[in-house]
């Protein structure tokens, strides 16, 4: 393979060799996404295990001592909790300047609460998918990239033909040989992307949809402890 290909890359132009050059710094640029992002997601995902098991366990306490942040190490789910945990505070904070005689919360105010876990989810997602874009813009573009290497040498054997006045598969193969070296170099750049993200994406989809129940989770103890009227 090393000695085929290295022959067609030499062979197919300065053209072509400038875009395998590029597809390959773009596939180092993709793998470095893939492993960097696996590595995130799967230690996010181990510390929030960790954070639910160590939250449910003492839930109710936690949820009334709203003014004391627990002190968990860092995860999504816990930066969910302290946004959701701030807003109970300040909650509690208006409710005490006023004329409040219960700790009861109002539909209205466990709205506002739910929608604060909401903006924390938002935002751990959109950290979760950062660089995700990449991987989806190289699948899309680098098959392009190689076509448009490969139309280029293909005109350029035709051209070396009409030139030379032969049409024998010896003269043209060579040509045509190298110029399907950017197309193969183009799916072996965006099919590993493509993949990557598609599965970086079910992670972090699954991430989200236990996010969720945990807010889900989290206001019903808020209105367990709290009550709403």
């Amino acid at each position: 393979m090393g000695t085929g290909f290295l022959t067609s890359v030499a062979q197919s132009g300065l053209i072509g060799r400038m875009i395998v050059g590029f597809l390959l710094l773009v596939s180092i640029y993709s793998w470095a996404i893939i492993i960097f992002k696996h590595g995130g997601i799967a230690r996010a995902r181990a510390r929030s295990m960790r954070f639910l098991d160590q939250f449910r366990g003492n839930a109710d306490a936690i949820v009334g001592s709203y003014n004391t942040r627990p002190d968990f190490a860092p995860s999504p789910f816990a930066r969910v909790l302290t946004a959701g945990l701030g807003e109970l505070a300040l909650i509690m904070a208006i409710r005490s300047r006023t004329t409040a005689t219960t700790r009861a919360l109002s539909a209205v105010q466990v709205d506002g609460l739910e929608r604060s876990l909401e903006r924390a989810i938002s935002e751990e997602v959109m950290e979760l998918r950062r660089h995700l874009l990449a991987l989806a813009t190289t699948a899309g573009v680098a098959p392009f990239i190689g076509l448009f290497g490969t139309v280029w040498g293909i005109m350029k054997a035709f051209a070396a033909m009409s030139v030379t006045g032969s049409a024998s598969i010896s003269s043209v193969a060579p040509g045509v040989s190298a110029a399907l070296t950017t197309t193969v170099a183009g799916l072996a750049v965006a099919i590993p992307a493509l993949v990557g993200y598609n599965y970086l994406m079910n992670r972090v989809r699954n991430l989200t949809t236990q996010m969720e129940n945990f807010s889900s989770e989290f206001l019903s103890i808020v209105e367990r402890n709290f009550g709403s009227r």
